[in-house]
């Protein structure tokens, strides 16, 4: 479940703090499980407000449809990113691989003629 601020509800819905802070006072006398109060080191209270709690109660449908819609855009330019990204990571594979094949025939080629160069000689016979 998650929780959050009186700023982050003010900005979420543009509904004023007071408005907020009211809402907040309501809850409390209600002992709502939409709204939780955490105790600071300095003796002070945060509240905290049941993001589902706010989609159904706060905001207005055509709200959630434009934050729907900036997620939906978010989300297409963080794929497209991705894509790209995963295109150019598939390229440099793909020159790492090239690389890896000329190295792997550079290193048969060399050892043939260490080969060569190391083959034992025939002794002489001394009958021949």
């Amino acid at each position: 479940m998650e929780w959050i601020t009186i700023k982050e509800v003010c900005n979420l819905t543009n509904k004023s703090e007071s408005t907020v802070r009211n809402l907040a006072r309501k809850l409390k006398a209600s002992k709502s499980k939409d709204i939780r109060l955490e105790k600071l080191k300095t003796g002070h209270e945060k509240i905290l407000f049941k993001l589902s709690f706010v989609n159904s109660q706060l905001l207005t449908n055509q709200q959630v449809k434009s934050k729907q819609l900036n997620q939906d855009s978010n989300s297409d330019k963080v794929i497209s990113i991705l894509e790209r990204e995963l295109n150019e990571k598939n390229k440099q594979i793909e020159a790492l691989t090239d690389r890896l094949k000329e190295s792997n025939l550079l290193y048969a080629q060399l050892q043939e003629s260490i080969k060569l160069i190391e083959a034992p000689k025939k002794k002489k016979r001394w009958f021949w």
